[in-house]
């Protein structure tokens, strides 16, 4: 009984019990900081992208909450991770491409907010059609803008439409003309919205002016669809360029696996890996530079 209790005695050594729970109050402390300063940067990470997703989101008219495409973010990071983890066993390559994942949703907004200004753009020419015969008519500009609001189709339907709400409840037609051209900034726009603020200070024939506007824009759009006919064909090379090294690699990857594991298994692998994107980045903007012919 003696021996026990002073062995006992002997394994509780005061200093040893200081000590033990010095480093477990440390370890508690480093585990609560490093959680609270994961929370406060994730939520500062969380406002930020759902900050710069708003615009996106106002500009094409969803009505999603920005929090949502931070989760939808999450979802695809994890999704792409666990897809490539699958295909290569390989957890670097895996969090690589769920890193591209990540930025799936914003990219998909910035796509959907291009085809909405390209669709835009086509209609301004039947736009400037209807405003000038309505105003031909005995319409006023007012008037004209609220029948393009109603007759076609969106986006200019919706943009006229809210143009036209805005000068309902008292917005001056300049405010209303800026906050359209803040929305859709375009070239086009910018030549109506000037035409129209200039017809107001020193007057003159508006259906003239629209008319001849219309025909300029005929005009170029005429020239820019046969640029894009010519340069569609080294469009088409730069995207078989670059996607062949990612089919061949994920070809091998299955046929002869030994052949392509070094590649992202080594140091020498992945800087050569780092080698080719940067290789391929340079040919995908060399070729953009090339074909981007402005009218």
């Amino acid at each position: 009984m003696t021996y026990l209790t002073e062995h006992i005695a002997g394994y509780f050594d005061p200093f040893m019990v200081v000590l033990l729970g010095c480093i477990i109050v440390s370890i508690s402390l480093f585990i609560y900081s490093g959680i609270s300063l994961f929370y406060s940067g994730w939520q500062r990470y969380e406002q930020r992208y759902a900050e710069s997703a708003e615009p996106s989101l106002d500009a094409i008219y969803l009505t999603v909450p920005p929090q949502h495409v931070v989760y939808l973010s999450i979802a695809s990071f994890a999704l792409a991770t666990g897809l490539w983890f699958w295909l290569f066993a390989n957890i670097f390559v895996a969090v690589l491409f769920g890193l591209m994942g990540l930025a799936a949703p914003k990219i998909l907004l910035w796509w959907l907010k291009r085809q909405r200004d390209k669709k835009f753009d086509h209609q301004i020419v039947d736009a400037l059609t209807n405003i000038g015969n309505s105003m031909e008519a005995g319409f006023s500009l007012h008037q004209a803008l609220e029948l393009v609001a109603q007759e076609m189709d969106n986006p200019m339907g919706q943009e006229m439409g809210l143009v036209v709400r805005q000068m309902q409840v008292g917005m001056d037609l300049e405010d209303a003309l800026e906050n359209l051209y803040s929305r859709m900034p375009g070239m086009d726009l910018d030549l109506i919205i000037t035409s129209i603020l200039i017809s107001r200070e020193v007057g003159g024939d508006l259906t003239e002016i629209f008319d001849n506007i219309a025909k300029t824009i005929q005009e170029r759009h005429r020239i820019e669809g046969r640029i894009k006919a010519l340069s569609a064909q080294g469009k088409m090379q730069g995207f078989v360029l670059v996607a062949i090294p990612p089919a061949m690699g994920l070809a091998l990857h299955y046929i002869a696996p030994s052949l392509i594991e070094p590649l992202y298994t080594t140091l020498i692998g992945w800087a050569l890996m780092g080698i080719i994107v940067a290789l391929m980045a340079a040919g995908i903007y060399t070729i953009y530079r090339i074909v981007d012919i402005q009218v």
